[in-house]
Formats: C-alpha cells, structure tokens, sequence
C-alpha cells in the first residue's frame, strides 16, 4: 500500500516485448525475465517492515560495500556452493562490455575481493542489481509490481537529478534545485538498495531453508569472446536495473 501510494504514477508492468525488442538481438533474451510466473518471497515495498536490519545494513552508506561485498560472496555460494569467488565476474557479465570496460578482462580472476570492492563503490547500483539477477536466472523469478514501480521511481529521480545539474550547466537559477535533487537522489537510491539488499538475503534464507527446489540456472552469455566465458553471466530486464 505504502508503495503503491508513493510510485503511484510509475507502471507496474514489466517490459513490453516491443519495449524490449523481442524480434532479435539482446531482445531475445529479456524475453525470459518478462515472462517468469514466480517472485520474490519478499516484495521490496515490504522489505522495510519485515527485514529493517538488513534495509539499513544494505541501505546505510557506511556499511554499503561490505554488505554488497558479502552478499555477491553469498549469492555465488547459493548458486555454486563451495566455489568460492571462482565464478566472480565484475557485475556478473550483466552488463556488456564497453570501451575499456571488460567484464572477464578486469582482473577479477587474479583479485575477485577486491574488484568486487571496487564494484560496489564505482557501479553501486549494478552490483545490487547483479547480485539479484543471478537468483532470478537461478529461480526464474520476476519482480512483482511494486518492485517495479520502486525501481522505476529510483531510475527516475536518477535521470531527473541529471537532466537538472545539465541545465543549471547554463542557467545559473537551476543550481539549488540540482543540489537539492542530488540529495533526494540519493537518499532515494539508498532506500531502492536497501530494500533489494533484504530482497535477496530473503531469498536465499528461504532457498536454503528447503523452501523450494532450486531452478536450472540458464545464464545468458554477453562477453563470450573473452577467452573463458564466464559460467554466470546474463543480460539484465531494463526495467530491473537501477540507476546510480
């Protein structure tokens, strides 16, 4: 209710096929998140009431990094358990390579610890977002409506807070607006993180608790020229990703 009445005036929906460009390329692939029947057992608008410890340890900014440090370690263990930080990739191969920016090619093999540090701190909302994605390739599941209207709040205030330091860039009246969104900006993304944070350690708690069987992980593989692909990688649902 809290969600709905906050995101009102964002889609619940996900993706539309012709929104995700079902007909080829990468389009293909998101057809697999726009279709899964299961979710989450705990919605992110609920998050706050039943999992508030873990909210604020995903969502406070001093404990951000080791708490999404420690739950890529926990989501890969799920997946492969006892592989350690074998099966790392920097954001899971979900996002593309670009530029000077090469998933498998980034020294995660030689330093996984550490560049998942750098993750967390660089791409903050892609680590959250891969860590999620790994178990909704694992379980097939979608996000409800209200995790949808969430993330597409945050995405947003992301976008907006943008758009307006752009302006204030040539009109110097804009300037506390863009300073005053920056802050809304990020007090939003804080929030949206925290509330997946709990999302995911729920999921895992009730996977491992024997309240489901597990899925068959069908990752996509985005970087498959790289010399070893990597065994978990996908391309994420446009409209899960968050934006930061």
């Amino acid at each position: 209710m809290a969600c709905n009445s906050l995101c009102f005036c964002f889609s619940g929906e996900p993706l539309r096929p012709d929104e995700y460009g079902a007909e080829g390329g990468r389009g293909a692939t998101y057809e697999k998140y726009a279709t899964n029947r299961e979710t989450f057992q705990l919605g992110m608008g609920d998050a706050p009431l039943r999992a508030p410890l873990q909210c604020l340890a995903g969502g406070f900014p001093v404990t951000f990094i080791c708490c999404q440090w420690h739950m890529r370690y926990r989501a890969l263990n799920h997946v492969a358990p006892g592989s350690e930080w074998e099966n790392y990739l920097c954001c899971q191969g979900y996002l593309p390579a670009c530029l000077c920016f090469q998933p498998g090619h980034c020294g995660e093999r030689e330093f996984p610890r550490t560049c998942m540090c750098l993750e967390a701190c660089l791409c903050p909302g892609l680590a959250v977002s891969s860590t999620r994605f790994l178990l909704m390739d694992m379980y097939h599941l979608a996000a409800d409506e209200c995790d949808n209207r969430i993330i597409r709040f945050n995405n947003f205030v992301q976008v907006l807070s943008c758009v307006c330091h752009c302006i204030a860039m040539f009109n110097r009246n804009f300037r506390h607006l863009a300073r005053l969104l920056d802050l809304i900006a990020e007090i939003v993304f804080f929030a949206t993180a925290g509330c997946m944070t709990a999302q995911v350690d729920a999921e895992i708690k009730y996977r491992e608790g024997g309240g489901a069987s597990p899925g068959n992980y069908q990752g996509y593989n985005p970087v498959a020229q790289t010399a070893k692909p990597p065994p978990y990688a996908g391309t994420p649902l446009l409209t899960e990703a968050m934006d930061r």
